[in-house]
């Protein structure tokens, strides 16, 4: 296997979120808080001696009771519903087949530069595992290809192989990569390496370092468009706050590059010319 090191980098942690094993005691912890909550406001209204406080008093208090009781019912509730990855069948889709990317102009003179991709369908239990076929990461693939046409990039599948993880090896994926990554001896230095995996529990991608990216079948935006801002984020380039309608904005379906970028980004992917 090769160096791990030079594959993995420093990348971020990755917070996992509750699985249905863990999520009784989440549940559990979640009551408690709230019963704590209403005890302790509770205490401070039966200090009132009903005999000596006015009855107007008393009706604003337990008015004060039921708000207070309502708000942290509701912060409950959408707690619960965040840590148990409900809002992801809300906010999060596939891309369906039919999305076309609308032609780019390119940008640059010169021969196109080839950036080879090895890409690993994570198989695992739901929610984690992806669902992809062979033919799904074709179209993946080629359609972010057809993004970086205007930089004169293209993406080229180099290996795509089907790897099948417990939960307990994907929580390794999420919080411990190096131990998720010990003993997969596909990784490979030539290229950039591509996890494809259910979800990254809040992210459309990331983005690991200059060799290995990651993206969800799950996204808030076209899964192709997710995959080629990881891949700029391999060649160098930053998000950008300007214009939603660029490729490195984070979180919106926008693809243009400024010639600044492309630039930068071709020197990048000489790396991969022999």
């Amino acid at each position: 296997m090769q160096s791990l090191d030079k594959i993995i980098g420093v990348g971020p942690r990755l917070f996992y979120y509750a699985t249905p094993n863990t999520f009784t005691p989440t549940l559990s912890r979640a009551v408690l808080w709230y019963r704590i909550a209403i005890m302790a406001f509770d205490e401070d209204n039966e200090k009132f001696d009903v005999d000596e406080v006015d009855p107007d008093e008393i009706v604003g208090a337990s008015l004060k009771t039921q708000i207070f009781r309502g708000a942290i019912t509701l912060l409950v509730i959408a707690g619960l519903l965040y840590i148990s990855g409900v809002q992801q069948y809300f906010l999060y889709n596939k891309t369906p087949s039919s999305v076309i990317q609308p032609p780019v102009e390119t940008l640059i003179g010169g021969d196109v530069i080839e950036v080879p991709l090895t890409v690993f369908i994570v198989a695992a239990s739901e929610p984690y595992g992806s669902t992809r076929s062979g033919e799904n990461v074709i179209s993946l693939v080629r359609r972010a290809s057809e993004i970086w046409d205007q930089a004169g990039i293209e993406l080229e599948i180099k290996n795509v192989y089907t790897i099948q993880k417990s939960d307990a090896e994907m929580r390794d994926f999420y919080d411990a990569l190096p131990l998720f990554l010990e003993d997969l001896d596909e990784l490979d230095l030539e290229s950039v390496n591509v996890f494809l995996v259910g979800t990254l529990k809040g992210i459309n991608g990331i983005a690991f370092n200059a060799r290995m990216v990651s993206v969800a079948d799950y996204t808030t935006v076209y899964d192709f468009r997710a995959l080629a801002h990881e891949v700029g984020h391999t060649l160098g380039l930053d998000h950008v706050s300007s214009f939603r309608g660029r490729l490195m904005y984070r979180g919106a379906n926008g693809f243009k590059l400024s010639l600044d970028e492309v630039e930068q980004a071709r020197h990048a992917a000489k790396r991969f010319t022999p």
